[in-house]
């Protein structure tokens, strides 16, 4: 029997799925992060040695036929040496193809464009055509510069507004549920404490967008701060989306994928409402296959 390998590596998290020669699926693991901008590479390996190691625990799958990866640390196809650098010696496979995540989803029949907001995020847009009249089947990106230089839309970015939020309130000894919010997630009775977890060097990005979700659960009770925040956060990201459209071919159908996106209704019925102002004829929907299914069926596709 040949086993194939799928892997979905965002920015918190990496989803990895086996199946046989038929498609079947006989295994998923759920591991943490291999983008290696964030963590690091040894940081990486190690996590996708132990994703590997779970693997063969449940179903003895060691070697695989072809394996595909979709990696947040890339914004485009990996080279063998970037490849080598992460799957050397931990993934057994007769072939491996990596690429970023925000592109694995476009391989499919699903969607001409998708746009990501978990942790970081990206809009990445493939047009079919582009690849019918074979113009070298080149993406087409924006975003995705990283929380430095711009992370518009991402968790973090949600949690981080907040959390300067919370500085104001502090600052000007205002109490507020989003202030009393943070004091709960991080166990502290006052506010400048929080200082100390934060810029503590153990302290990963990942980390601090946990937060996001106390604040999208805020926003549902009625918080105006926090929906204020989201819906924000879901302007500016909207904004990369339009750019990435404008320079499209065509697109008749955007998929959405990250945390941000399935977590959060505000976020996604604002963005959405942004993006159909300027392209009302563009189909808005949550992506519907998960990605690693998507790189397990470009792995059988590779043989």
């Amino acid at each position: 029997m040949n086993y194939f390998l799928g892997i979905d590596g965002g920015g918190t998290k990496t989803k990895a799925a086996v199946c046989d020669d038929g498609g079947k699926i006989i295994c998923r693991v759920t591991g943490e992060t291999i983008n290696f901008y964030s963590v690091g590479m040894s940081v990486c390996r190690k996590n996708l040695k132990a994703i590997m190691s779970e693997i063969e625990q449940i179903c003895g799958a060691s070697f695989f036929k072809a394996a595909v990866i979709g990696c947040s640390a890339l914004d485009g196809e990996a080279d063998e040496k970037t490849t080598q650098a992460l799957c050397g010696d931990i993934i057994n496979s007769q072939k491996i193809y990596m690429n970023s995540d925000a592109f694995i989803p476009l391989m499919s029949a699903e969607c001409d464009a998708v746009a990501i907001c978990g942790t970081g995020s990206m809009a990445v847009e493939l047009s079919k055509m582009a690849v019918a009249l074979d113009e070298n089947k080149n993406a087409i990106t924006a975003g995705g510069w990283g929380h430095i230089l711009g992370d518009e839309g991402s968790a973090y970015a949600i949690a981080v507004s907040a959390l300067k939020l919370c500085c104001e309130y502090t600052d000007k000894s205002a109490s507020h549920p989003l202030l009393e919010c943070a004091k709960n997630f991080f166990g502290i009775e006052d506010f400048r404490k929080a200082i100390d977890y934060i810029y503590n060097p153990s302290t990963t990005k990942a980390d601090i967008a946990k937060f996001s979700a106390q604040i999208d659960a805020l926003a549902q009770q009625g918080c105006e701060a926090a929906v204020e925040i989201i819906k924000h956060e879901a302007q500016k990201y909207s904004k990369t989306v339009i750019t990435l459209l404008n320079r499209a071919i065509a697109c008749g159908t955007l998929a959405l994928y990250g945390g941000v996106f399935e977590n959060s209704e505000i976020f996604r019925t604002e963005l959405s409402q942004q993006v159909n102002k300027v392209f009302p004829g563009v189909n808005i929907q949550l992506l519907k296959t998960s990605p690693e299914v998507i790189a397990l069926d470009l792995a059988r596709e590779m043989q």
